[in-house]
């Protein structure tokens, strides 16, 4: 195969395509989302001319997934469902801000809430439940040996690898962690 000249269009061509490659996949979530105010807020325009939304495999995202997407949008959903004012002065962006997303729309349902916000609350929930995951097997332990409850040594090796295993499925669901990485933080 012959080399193609740097400064030939073939090789602004070969560039452009493998940039354009290395964008990232919209989500699901993210897809849906467009797919609805699409659907909703298109009008004549979708039905005639708004073929593309059905090329999802052709579609790209502008900004990068996050870590823990799944669990962003799972809080999402549960925020959207509690409709209280705490939830709204916890979740949803500062005042002045809010003016500013309120011009984006005249529906009172609709509520934008703060991705920092909710991407702190979901650290500390992954944070606690990995707190928890390293904590009950020992205290269940403690406890065990003091009121004498497990008596063979194979019920401690049960609970333990119980507890490895559970620990191992939370850093691999709520991570994106390397298969190395999570052998090494279940041997730790």
């Amino acid at each position: 195969m012959k080399d193609v000249p740097a400064n030939t269009p073939t090789a602004e061509l070969l560039l452009k395509a493998s940039q354009v490659k290395a964008l990232e996949k919209p989500s699901s979530r993210d897809y849906r989302s467009v797919f609805r105010y699409m659907e909703k807020n298109g009008g004549q325009l979708f039905e005639e001319e708004m073929s593309w939304i059905y090329e999802k495999e052709d579609l790209v995202t502008l900004r990068p997934h996050r870590e823990n997407a799944w669990l962003d949008g799972l809080l999402e959903r549960i925020l959207s469902l509690c409709r209280s004012r705490v939830v709204r002065y916890v979740f949803c962006s500062p005042v002045r801000v809010i003016r500013e997303t309120r011009a984006r729309t005249d529906d009172p349902a609709i509520h934008y809430y703060d991705r920092r916000r909710i991407s702190k609350c979901v650290t500390m929930v992954i944070t606690l439940l990995i707190l928890v995951l390293l904590i009950v097997p020992i205290w269940l332990l403690y406890h065990s040996a003091v009121h004498g409850t497990i008596t063979k040594t194979t019920d401690t090796i049960v609970l333990i690898l119980a507890f490895t295993l559970i620990f191992s499925a939370a850093l691999s669901a709520f991570t994106k962690a390397k298969r190395h990485e999570i052998v090494a933080a279940s041997a730790g």
